[in-house]
């Protein structure tokens, strides 16, 4: 019965579910709030047969992969709560596939202790309660993480199939993963023209293509709305406006298109944030905001590309903002210091110190690394990069913990074993 329940992670990690169905009964609000009536409408939207209404109010803020999910919720009527309770069943998933990922790469101890550190990310249960995309946008990537490590293992089609369904769903879930395709395309075919290993070029390839196709209803669909090609949303505009800002006191971070400071986790008084502000920007939010759906979202990025030719320094200074808040959850315009940054600071620092090792380790012994590894982290790079260039936020970079944990685990278990304790004997006195 023991062997039989060690081998059984839906057995072995089910206290976790249980814990976390506790915990979003506990902590969920009873009504909506922030982009959570979002969400649901897309959803509803879908059950009526179209996503977005036709322009000029076009509507595309977020792709339509976790409205999908929603649909169920939203046919049946289901109250708000069970729109929540599926964030417990993504988790728990989200576990089981990163172990099963593990137990194909690394001895079965690591694997689960790396399981149960992504168990306990305390970091990503805020959103447990929420219903928003970060526990479903970290259930697909634990499961493509585990499709394409059984696609390399074995080389079976419908593995190949579901690691490009799963990476295609995903950028319908999070809309930045739609250039991180376009950017995997581009390093693959380089890699297939001059690399050597170019059966397993091939294969990312195909991987990629696959999440193309996938993706291909969706953009044919905002082609009819748009008359645009590879056209994924219009909020991407607003987004790199504020990461362009010139202004030496803000540094990236998101701001309300009211123009007020509450985005910030511990802004200053309301006043003074909202002054600074206004005085900075109010002008053009408001001529941009006349505006609505495409038009507004092209305004946007004009004023953007205004921005960084003005102060191409301070964008620069913006970009490297937005990494340290993906890890650091720091730093936001027109905020005091909190005693929460300090957490985020330790884990975010621990991850970040842990990566680097990881990193030194990956480059010294690059040619004996499993190649699943490296299309996986070729994926988070292309990620976590490419997300710097908008407006940036720890909640970004918490989904794609579990490659995180997937890569440092692989290390760990490669590694000679660290002992403690002295190889030589006592010194005697």
């Amino acid at each position: 019965m023991t062997i039989k329940f060690k081998r059984n992670p839906f057995l072995l990690f089910l206290p976790f579910l249980l814990y976390y169905v506790y915990y979003i009964l506990k902590h969920k609000w009873p009504v909506l709030y922030g982009d959570e009536p979002r969400y649901i409408g897309f959803a509803e939207n879908l059950l009526h047969g179209f996503y977005s209404p036709q322009a000029p109010g076009i509507n595309l803020w977020n792709g339509p992969g976790y409205p999908i999910a929603l649909m169920p919720c939203a046919a049946l009527h289901l109250p708000v709560i069970f729109y929540a309770l599926f964030n417990a069943l993504f988790y728990y998933l989200s576990i089981i596939f990163l172990y099963k990922a593990l137990t194909c790469v690394a001895h079965e101890r690591i694997a689960l202790f790396f399981a149960i550190i992504w168990a306990f990310y305390f970091n990503i249960y805020t959103y447990l309660p929420a219903v928003l995309t970060e526990i479903f946008s970290a259930f697909l990537i634990s499961a493509f993480v585990y499709g394409v490590v059984l696609f390399y293992k074995g080389g079976k089609i419908k593995h190949l199939i579901l690691s490009g369904f799963l990476l295609g769903f995903l950028a319908l879930t999070k809309i930045i993963f739609g250039y991180v395709l376009l950017g995997g395309l581009l390093v693959c075919l380089v890699l297939l023209i001059f690399g050597k290993a170019k059966r397993n070029y091939q294969s990312s390839l195909y991987i990629i293509l696959i999440a193309f196709i996938t993706t291909t209803p969706y953009l044919m669909y905002t082609y009819s709305l748009t008359g645009r090609f590879f056209y994924w949303g219009n909020s991407g505009g607003m987004s790199l406006y504020w990461m362009s800002t010139p202004d030496n006191l803000e540094y990236g971070d998101w701001k309300l298109p009211g123009l007020t400071n509450l985005m910030s986790p511990q802004p200053f008084n309301t006043t003074e944030g909202d002054s600074l502000l206004k005085a900075n920007h109010s002008a053009e939010i408001a001529s941009i905001l006349k505006h609505q759906g495409v038009e507004q979202d092209d305004l946007f990025k004009e004023a953007a590309i205004r921005n960084i030719r003005s102060a191409p320094k301070k964008f620069i200074k913006n970009y490297f903002y937005n990494l340290s808040r993906m890890l650091f959850d720091f730093p936001y315009s027109y905020s005091y210091q909190i005693p929460q940054t300090i957490t985020n600071i330790i884990t975010g620092s621990l991850v970040f110190w842990a990566g680097i090792m990881a990193l030194i380790v990956s480059v010294s012994n690059w040619r004996r690394i499993n190649y699943a590894l490296k299309f996986v982290m070729l994926i988070f790079m292309l990620y976590f990069f490419i997300s710097g260039l908008v407006s940036a936020y720890a909640r970004q970079f918490d989904v794609m913990i579990p490659v995180v944990l997937f890569w440092i685990a692989y290390m760990a278990d490669k590694l000679p074993k660290a002992n403690l304790r002295f190889t030589t004997e006592p010194v005697r006195e």
